[in-house]
């Protein structure tokens, strides 16, 4: 039986301009397959369902790290350390867990079996299983946007000899709110391990996710009507839902979704504009052209950083581009510049919402009614580094591109960080 919990905390973004889903943070993944069990009978497509769904979430953006074949205490490691990397990674942070193997249920707990499993009863489940509940708790403790958690398993009853074991399938997991959970087949029943490569489940599952892009709920309608067809009505997935919001692996570019990669890779690839390739790197950090847009960011910094401009004004302060003297600082109002910013400070204005597209070409509904902040993930730190591109003799083409905010705020934000970004 396959379970999904898709978290609570999925909050719509004010912004369009974010990898898949709405996330603003990253997409972390821990996917694990056993097979190769040592006393209990083996599973042929555990590993190759593993891999198989490391590759699909992989193109929808997310860090995978792939266990196979693990012991309990390789398992427990490796599910500990992901808790770990989730709490460090931020409450924007979107986590997902995958199992694929055997598991079973016992008084309720549903476990999940390492390979070095051998047990003479079903008491000895707490010493040599993982209970599934602690995985859960690994990834709730982190606090994070949004959890997922699927559990490919129950695909035989790997102790038919032991009388305790006369439950089928795993048991139903209550579902809190903010959650879907998603279940290979209903609830008490045993899920197939497929005659091909894969489970029928997750072949399904990897197939839909890279298919078509919509909402969780419709990803696995279809993965159902799917199933159901391929074998024969003997397997019927089943869901409850409780999300008080939308979750996509990747949702339609457009109104509602975020942009195609392909698409914004394609206005920023002549890696001549730096806050271009800044915004692709937010909005696709494990995206497929990451090491080029980095490396092209790296020869830019080096070239117009902070070291090529003039030196710090020695008092801190920077004078406006009017030359009256008076300090550009990130709190203080702007006293040179067009009318829309002066009077406000940096701190204001990167808060408002934009006047002009942030690049040219991009759809009005991507940018127009939004906030700055969001669209470009604006702190003090980040806008910083972003001015530091306008500093030096090679910076005035980046002055003269095109800028929410208009030219005159980045010629303010230009002896900002010319004093060291007061």
């Amino acid at each position: 039986m396959a379970l999904l919990i898709a978290a609570a905390g999925l909050a719509r973004a004010e912004v369009r301009l974010v990898p898949q889903g709405g996330d603003t943070g990253r997409r972390i993944a821990l996917v694990i397959g056993n097979g190769q069990y040592q006393s209990v009978g083996v599973l042929p497509n555990p590993v190759a369902d593993a891999t198989l769904m490391k590759e699909t979430l992989e193109a929808t953006g997310f860090a995978v790290t792939l266990v196979t074949d693990a012991d309990q205490a390789t398992m427990k490691k490796a599910i500990a350390d992901f808790g770990r990397s989730l709490r460090e990674a931020g409450p924007d942070t979107v986590a997902l867990f995958y199992y694929a193997g055997h598991a079973v249920q016992s008084f309720g707990n549903n476990y999940l079996l390492p390979v070095d499993s051998a047990i003479r009863d079903e008491a000895d489940l707490d010493l040599v299983g993982v209970e599934a509940g602690w995985v859960l708790r690994q990834l709730f403790s982190a606090r994070v946007r949004t959890n997922i958690v699927i559990l490919d398993a129950c695909r035989n009853n790997p102790f038919p000899e032991l009388a305790g074991f006369t439950d089928q399938g795993l048991a139903e997991m209550n579902a809190p709110t903010g959650s879907f959970i998603a279940y290979a087949t209903a609830p008490g029943s045993v899920a197939l391990d497929g005659t091909g490569g894969n489970s029928p489940y997750t072949r399904a599952l990897a197939d839909e996710i890279a298919g078509p892009p919509d909402s969780i709920e419709t990803i696995f309608k279809r993965v159902r009507i799917r199933v159901l067809n391929e074998t024969a009505g003997a397997q019927t997935p089943w869901e409850s839902s409780s999300l008080t919001s939308d979750f996509y692996f990747r949702p339609p570019a457009g109104p509602g979704g975020a942009p195609d990669e392909a698409a914004l890779w394609d206005s920023v690839k002549d890696g001549t504009d730096p806050v271009k390739l800044q915004l692709y790197l937010w909005a696709f950090p494990q995206g497929s052209h990451r090491a080029e847009a980095e490396a092209m960011l790296a020869a830019l910094k080096s070239g117009a950083g902070p070291g090529s401009g003039p030196e710090p004004d020695p008092g801190g302060t920077a004078t406006g581009p009017g030359g009256d003297g008076k300090a550009v600082t990130f709190t203080a109002p702007i006293r040179n510049g067009e009318p829309h910013i002066v009077g406000k400070s940096i701190e204001e204005l990167i808060r408002s919402q934009p006047l002009f597209p942030p690049f040219e070409g991009i759809p009005d509904e991507l940018w127009k009614g939004q906030t700055c902040s969001n669209c470009h993930q604006w702190t003090k730190e980040r806008l910083c580094e972003q001015a530091q591109f306008y500093v030096g003799a090679e910076a005035e083409r980046s002055l003269q591109k095109p800028h929410p905010l208009g030219v005159s705020f980045k010629e303010n934000l230009r002896d900002w960080a010319e004093a060291g970004c007061p």
